[in-house]
Parts: C-alpha cells; sequence; structure tokens
C-alpha cells in the first residue's frame, strides 16, 4: 500500500509562493518605473532583492515534487508525471536541519535527475532530524 510522505504544502511553496512573488514583482516593477522619470537608488535595490527572491522560490519550488512509497518503491511526481524508482537505487536520504526540506539521492538518473527534493509533513523540529528520515534510510538499508 502507497503512503504519502510528502507534505501537503508541497503544492503551496511549488505553485502559489512562485507566482504571488512573480505577480508582486511586476506589480513593484510597474509602479516603481511607470510614475517617475527616473527611478531612485532605493527603487532599484527593492526591485533587485524582489526579483532575486522570485527566481530564488520559483527555481527551489520548481525543484519540489510529491513523493510516496511502498515496500518496494519510491514514486515521484511533479503532478504531471509520475515515475517509480526503486529503493535499491536510493543511496541516501538527507535534509537540512529539522527535516525540511529532504534530498533522496539516486544512484543513477530518474526522469527528475539524481537528486529529488520534497517537502515532508512539517513538524517544529529546530534541532533534530525528522521523524520520516529514519524510517526511510532503515528503508533503504534493507533493499541494498
Amino acid at each position: 500500500m502507497r503512503q504519502v510522505i510528502s507534505s501537503r504544502w508541497t503544492i503551496v511553496f511549488k505553485l502559489l509562493v512562485p507566482l504571488t512573488l512573480v505577480a508582486l514583482s511586476v506589480f513593484f516593477v510597474l509602479s516603481r518605473f511607470s510614475y517617475s522619470p527616473g527611478p531612485p537608488a532605493d527603487g532599484l535595490i527593492g526591485t533587485s532583492l524582489i526579483l532575486i527572491a522570485t527566481a530564488f522560490f520559483s527555481w527551489w519550488g520548481w525543484r519540489l515534487k510529491r513523493v510516496s512509497l511502498d515496500e518496494q518503491n519510491l514514486y515521484v511526481s511533479n503532478w504531471f508525471k509520475e515515475t517509480a524508482i526503486p529503493l535499491s537505487e536510493v543511496v541516501a536520504f538527507d535534509s537540512l536541519v529539522g527535516g525540511w526540506p529532504i534530498l533522496v539521492r539516486l544512484r543513477a538518473g530518474s526522469d527528475f535527475g539524481r537528486g529529488i527534493v520534497f517537502l515532508a509533513p512539517w513538524r517544529p523540529l529546530l534541532f533534530s532530524s525528522h521523524p520520516i528520515l529514519e524510517e526511510l534510510r532503515q528503508l533503504i538499508s534493507q533493499h541494498k
């Protein structure tokens, strides 16, 4: 039986946050440059910061995947395409402090590359790893 291990917030971070930032960027740039003959220095700095944040969060959100698993496979989806990856092909599961996001490293490339990023269900874990990481690491050690 398949178990979804990625957060429900993935779609928000994948689509809503980047689209909102793009809309804010367009609004900010148009409002900043359409009513003044020359933008002041703070307008350029603010515009640059918003464009950099938009580019970063769009890139980061694009990489996020929906992930589920069963006893044999890891199923990775970007909502348009899904691929099954045997657990024997998974090298490691890594995360930042607090367990958000989780990086899946693969032996060989898949349809989504050699590294897959997903968000585990959020838990306030500031200085410890996410509980799902230990379960995932045990699963891949059984399939080696």
